[in-house]
């Protein structure tokens, strides 16, 4: 007698298990948990009323358990591990520990409620719960059996719960030169097995996550639905992800507006302004939240992490510092008028020295707390009370100075 049962299964990881004739299986992988189903063959062992799944994960949260198909009555969680007869003998000696796709080389330290260990390098104490221990040549993998008492089972089976095992990165590449954004997914394997012919929907969310009315559309091999603060990447082909691995899948690829300029502080110690590139989301879709690696042409320029960003909206990203333009400010004059008033004069000298014009902000925030009749033979924008703001387009190959005067009255 066989029954097909629908794992599905809710975490921030994926589970280590082991069913045989597994098919179907899917995964939705959250910013702080994961989703999977799958559907197994389940034969009669002989037991009425109970499931029992060998090879259950052993960071499953029992608690967290929801059947539909039956009526669960009860759950069990064994731990079947022989190890501490085993690590007795290796008190004082080398041992290998893997957690969470981690690997320890460390002495055995104590073995009774966790693994304790010192690193044979660093000399770091490590206290591991239930890991993986290979001890010369002879591997020890903790195993959880999972038995649930059961009733009124039908035909399909569903099961979730929370547990560990996988997990995914969102990264973008900012092409400036080609004003183009590649959406990535590092996909983190950890659960210490291979996962053959697997479907995987990743969703990138605000924490705190509002509803919206969704839109979808689809790409060249994703489909993408979404929100303001929540976007759906469908992987259209299945995939394999070897245990102890990471595989990085383009999500989407969008041409973008971008607005380049360099902005500079006069407080700063260096001479150099920094490039911001303001970048404007044009298409039909929200770009999720990342980190985003920024390229000119050849030449990695730069990287930052944004937020999310809506169609139609703007996001500066700061990134290097260009050594072609150099800002040398200096007082130029400083004379008492008496009363208590200063009056001050400022030079700041601009050299481009690119082959190209640059769009330059120059911020003055060196004024005083109290001041007057700021005098300027260029136009600027008075920012605060503590700040004026200079714009200036420089061509290439290029000098530019900016003199401005004001008053200082003194406490």
């Amino acid at each position: 007698m066989k029954k097909i049962i629908l794992f599905l299964l809710c975490s921030i990881n994926l589970f280590a298990y082991r069913v045989e004739n597994i098919r179907g299986k899917e995964i939705v992988i959250y910013p702080s948990r994961v989703l999977v189903s799958e559907f197994l063959e389940l034969k009669d062992d002989g037991v009425k009323d109970q499931i029992t799944y060998d090879g259950i994960s052993k960071n499953i949260d029992i608690s967290s358990i929801k059947l539909i198909g039956g009526d669960l009555k009860g759950v069990e969680l064994e731990k079947e591990d022989n190890s501490n007869s085993i690590l007795k003998n290796y008190l004082g000696k080398v041992i290998r520990a893997e957690k969470n796709g981690k690997i320890y080389d460390m002495v055995l330290l104590d073995y009774k409620e966790n693994i304790v260990g010192k690193d044979t390098k660093t000399g770091e104490i490590y206290i591991l719960n239930q890991p993986d221990i290979k001890l010369t040549g002879t591997y020890m993998e903790n195993k959880n059996k999972m038995v649930m008492d059961v009733g009124g089972l039908q035909e399909k089976i569903n099961l979730s719960y929370i547990t560990q095992g996988i997990n995914v990165n969102i990264t973008h590449r900012l092409d400036i030169d080609k004003m183009k954004l590649e959406t990535w997914g590092r996909i983190y394997n950890n659960t210490g097995k291979d996962l053959k012919d697997i479907g995987v929907k990743i969703i990138s969310e605000l924490s705190n996550s509002r509803s919206y009315m969704t839109k979808t559309l689809m790409a060249e091999s994703v489909s993408i639905g979404e929100s303001n603060d929540r976007i759906e990447y469908k992987l259209k082909k299945r995939i394999d992800l070897k245990k102890n691995s990471e595989k990085n899948i383009k999500l989407d690829s969008k041409k973008i507006s971008l607005t380049e300029k360099y902005v500079y502080w006069t407080r700063e110690y260096s001479k150099n302004p920094t490039r911001v590139v303001e970048l404007e989301n044009t298409s039909d879709t929200t770009i999720p939240m990342g980190r985003v690696y920024v390229w000119d042409r050849e030449d990695f320029v730069g990287d930052s992490n944004i937020g999310f960003i809506p169609n139609g909206e703007k996001y500066s990203l700061k990134l290097n510092k260009t050594f072609d333009v150099i800002v040398d400010k200096k007082i130029k004059n400083s004379y008492s008028l008496g009363n208590n008033l200063v009056k001050k004069e400022i030079e700041i000298n601009v050299k481009n020295r690119s082959d190209k014009e640059v769009n330059l902000e120059i911020n003055y925030d060196q004024l005083p707390e109290i001041w007057t009749k700021l005098i300027s033979q260029e136009k600027y924008e008075k920012v605060s009370n503590r700040i004026v703001k200079f714009k200036l387009n420089m061509g290439e190959n290029s000098n530019k100075k900016i003199i401005f005067s004001y008053i200082e009255k003194k406490k």
